[in-house]
């Protein structure tokens, strides 16, 4: 396969539309794998695993299948709190609004055919001390 392999161009325009997106007043920071700095946001997007398909699409040019998984959080405090999904729901429908019209960098020398969106079973978590809402969206891209 002659093209490069688009996982950081992927990533680069997630991150250029999805990073600091005010929802509900709150901004939203997007994180490569994990959090990063002094203090933990209590509302943040990762971009977790990513995988890559050659396709052998026709018999003169193979295309990229790749995916990548967005873990959106929610945190809240457990104490004399009973947490709301509702903040997570709307930063996911944020994002998708956002994700239907992915572009890659021009100097990735790569572009997107098709783009698809799935939504994976969420997770909340309780514990002593938080409240953790998760959603996910899989975003799965043909790429030339």
């Amino acid at each position: 396969m002659e093209k490069s392999l688009p996982d950081k161009w992927i990533r680069k325009a997630i991150f250029d539309l999805l990073d600091e997106i005010v929802v509900d007043t709150e901004t939203i920071y997007v994180y490569d794998t994990r959090v990063t700095g002094a203090l933990e946001p209590d509302f943040y997007i990762i971009m977790s695993s990513q995988s890559n398909l050659v396709d052998k699409w026709n018999k003169c040019e193979y295309v990229w299948d790749s995916d990548i998984l967005l873990d959106i959080r929610t945190i809240y405090q457990r104490q004399g709190n009973t947490g709301s999904r509702l903040l997570v729901d709307n930063i996911t429908d944020a994002c998708r609004n956002l994700l239907k019209d992915i572009a890659l960098d021009a100097g990735s020398g790569l572009t997107i055919i098709n783009t698809t969106l799935d939504f994976p079973n969420d997770l909340n978590d309780i514990d002593d001390s938080e409240i953790v809402y998760r959603k996910f969206i899989r975003l799965s891209l043909k790429i030339q």
